[in-house]
């Protein structure tokens, strides 16, 4: 395992942040969503969307270090869920450079994602994963989220994304 630095995100590494996530969705979700949607991801626009999250006082964006290179974030929230209690919080995003899968990003993410979530005042903590992901399916159950019975199709893309909802009491 490697040893990473985690950190609050600052509007200075929406950049950063935006290539990550680009890179990870295309990485992540070939085979489960068109390709051509992944090819349009443009870390330039996506930059614009981080700069404002990392500048809102309702998101705590976490990211990781490794010899000062950002290679990982998570993005916590209170939860989106119309029938959420303000107790519930959310994992918005996690998401870690292809070439640090394995290696202990992700998992120190959520270790600082979950310790300000409770520190915060959320008692449970809930993130929606496309179910055909198996290895974020695997991922979040080592990690101790089970799933709540909760499912939704996200059709905002142009196309259909089953995602099923993950919790976690604190």
């Amino acid at each position: 395992m490697v040893s990473y630095l985690i950190r609050r995100g600052s509007e200075h590494d929406a950049t950063r942040i935006a290539e990550i996530h680009v890179k990870a969705w295309q990485a992540t979700y070939r085979g489960m969503v068109p390709d051509d949607f992944l090819a349009s991801l443009d870390p330039v626009r996506r930059a614009v969307m981080w700069k404002e999250f990392l500048t809102s006082p309702d998101q705590a964006v976490f990211v990781a270090l490794r010899d000062s290179r950002i290679v990982g974030f998570c993005d916590v929230i209170h939860s989106r869920d119309a029938a959420a209690s303000p107790e519930i919080g959310e994992i918005a995003a996690i998401y870690v450079d292809p070439e640090d899968w394995g290696r202990g990003a992700g998992s120190s993410l959520m270790a600082a994602a979950l310790e300000h979530a409770e520190v915060h005042g959320f008692r449970e903590i809930t993130l929606w994963v496309l179910s055909l992901n198996l290895k974020a399916l695997q991922f979040y159950e080592k990690l101790g989220f089970e799933p709540d019975g909760a499912e939704k199709t996200d059709t905002r893309r142009g196309f259909p994304l089953h995602e099923v909802r993950y919790r976690l009491e604190l």
